[in-house]
């Protein structure tokens, strides 16, 4: 085992993956699903082709392995409002607590294929079509949901903020 390759290749992804998987998973579980998830992509690098990038590659990965972890329990999703607070993992000093509960309480209020949209599009930086290709879409329906997401969260937003004014 190349330890150097596998540290450089753990840095790169691993924010990613657990950003992915603490949207998804329940907060109890998700380091043990994020291991899981990262032992199987050290596994299957040497059947990365480069088709995508690595990260794609990788959030694909993390997808299939979440999707299998709600098969085993014969779940068909977790509530976004059972998920942890959206946090960053710098957060910068002017946000506050309450600013991280309000988009926890937005995203909970859209649908998963929205909430998955913004974060591999707006969060995680990934193209129209590196994100068709972990949600099995098209970059044309991509774009699409991506602009019905940002519209619901800009609703659901002014609704939240209102309501705490």
């Amino acid at each position: 085992m190349d330890c150097a390759l596998f540290g450089r290749t753990y840095t790169m992804l691993f924010p990613a993956v657990y950003r992915y998987v603490r949207l998804r998973i329940p907060p109890a579980e998700t380091e043990d699903v994020t291991a899981e998830i990262m032992a199987r992509i050290w596994k299957s690098l040497g059947s990365f082709a480069g088709k995508s990038s690595l990260k794609t590659w990788a959030l694909k990965i993390a997808a299939r392995q979440v999707a299998e972890y709600y098969r085993r329990r014969r779940q068909a999703t977790v509530p976004l409002h059972e998920q942890p607070t959206l946090i960053p993992d710098d957060p910068t000093p002017e946000e506050t607590v309450h600013e991280a509960l309000a988009v926890r309480n937005v995203f909970a209020r859209l649908p998963e294929n929205q909430v998955a949209v913004i974060e591999f599009r707006l969060i995680e930086g990934l193209s129209a079509r590196e994100t068709a290709e972990v949600m099995r879409l098209s970059p044309q329906a991509v774009d699409s949901l991506l602009y019905r997401a940002k519209q619901n969260f800009r609703r659901a937003w002014e609704q939240e903020t209102a309501s705490v004014l």
